[in-house]
């Protein structure tokens, strides 16, 4: 007999409104809001977590991520990265490695879904805006399912992010500005000739391939919740996603609790830790981002709201690190870890040493480290 699927449609973070599976859906039509999946918690509650199925990839998950049965998965072994403790603090730490994702980074996750329901509803073509981590996995994801792909970048972005994803076939504009320059581009772009837009929640099929670093970290624990993920905060897609998986399998009973986030930005661009900190229920845009964490200089994430959401429910801590910082614990992960981290990764290991150095946490806390990015793609930045 065949299962009811979790996944039952869209529904709108602002107004609300409901759509059905199988619609071909950026932001909300109605209102333009951000879309989220519906999965529902009550039929995931049916399944046994000691009947996952071998699967070495996120896909194992699949029951927990918005596709259909029918539906051809696009992948590339993504996921199953090591949970690693680390040795250099005295402490109950772990890092969870995203480095050895197929590109090197966690947005492999959310690439591998997007390409799997984006080509499994038609699509055809898709363009994105990014800082260079996410152009590199789309282009490999939509190489393998056969998708034209775009990317535009920022002129300052790592010059073998861009060369990666021009070997895996996808076309590069560079733009003035940040970022949200390129977004702008994208999206005026998107709107004058129809082409399907995968930026960071424009699309909603991203955060909950992020979402699954939460499901592989309980499992990688005996399905024990970390007291803190220590995250580092761009897009905030890995935040919102993990928060949600969290909040689902302690829903369905998996777990019994769920963790405190903790959002670190770069002092040259830290919008949410300015929002949260301030108490805002937005984020405003912030001017003139001065970073080396490419990864991590958006001045105006677009889910700015949801982040801060997740944050509050949490009873999350937001706080940011400077560029000195990021680089001193770029060194100290590589000696004392042999971690090859690129700064926006390395991001969260300076903001231990605040949390432990300002008794923000204690150390009998056991936390997890998100170490989202390799460091071979910026090796000019060491």
């Amino acid at each position: 007999m065949r299962r009811e699927r979790a996944f039952q449609g869209l529904q709108c973070t602002e107004c609300h409104t409901t759509y059905p599976k199988g619609e071909i859906l950026q932001k909300c039509p109605k209102c333009n809001g951000l879309l989220d999946t519906i999965i529902n918690p009550e039929i995931l509650s049916e399944i046994s977590k000691d009947n996952l199925g071998p699967t070495p990839s996120m896909w194992k998950y699949q029951a927990f991520l918005p596709v259909d049965e029918k539906d051809r998965i696009v992948s590339a072994g993504e996921g199953d990265t090591p949970l690693r403790k680390l040795r250099s603090f005295y402490g109950n730490v772990w890092v969870k490695d995203e480095t050895k994702n197929p590109t090197g980074t966690f947005k492999d996750r959310g690439a591998s879904l997007a390409v799997t329901a984006l080509s499994s509803s038609g699509v055809k073509e898709i363009i994105l805006s990014s800082e260079g981590n996410a152009g590199c996995s789309f282009a490999l994801y939509s190489h393998i399912a056969d998708l034209a792909c775009r990317v535009f970048l920022p002129q300052q972005v790592n010059p073998a992010k861009v060369e990666l994803s021009q070997k895996l076939g996808a076309k590069i504009t560079l733009v003035d500005g940040t970022i949200a320059d390129a977004g702008r581009r994208t999206e005026a772009l998107a709107k004058s000739e129809g082409s399907y837009n995968a930026s960071t929640f424009v699309t909603p099929y991203r955060h909950d391939g992020k979402g699954t670093m939460a499901l592989e970290i309980c499992e990688q624990l005996d399905w024990r919740v970390p007291d803190y993920v220590v995250y580092p905060v761009g897009g905030g897609v890995g935040l919102v996603g993990m928060w949600k998986m969290f909040s689902i399998l302690e829903k369905i009973g998996w777990v019994k609790t769920r963790p405190r986030f903790v959002a670190v930005q770069p002092t040259g661009c830290a919008p949410v830790v300015k929002a949260y900190q301030s108490k805002r229920d937005d984020v405003d845009e912030w001017k003139n981002p001065q970073t080396i964490a490419f990864g991590l200089r958006i001045p105006k994430p677009l889910a700015g709201k949801w982040i801060l959401r997740c944050l509050r429910e949490s009873d999350g801590i937001a706080m940011s690190v400077t560029d000195e910082e990021i680089r001193k614990s770029m060194g100290q992960a590589l000696k004392d870890e042999g971690l090859l981290l690129e700064p926006s990764s390395a991001a969260t290991i300076a903001a231990l040493h605040h949390l432990y150095r300002e008794k923000m946490i204690d150390r009998s806390a056991e936390v997890v480290l998100i170490a989202t990015g390799s460091g071979l793609k910026t090796l000019e930045q060491f």
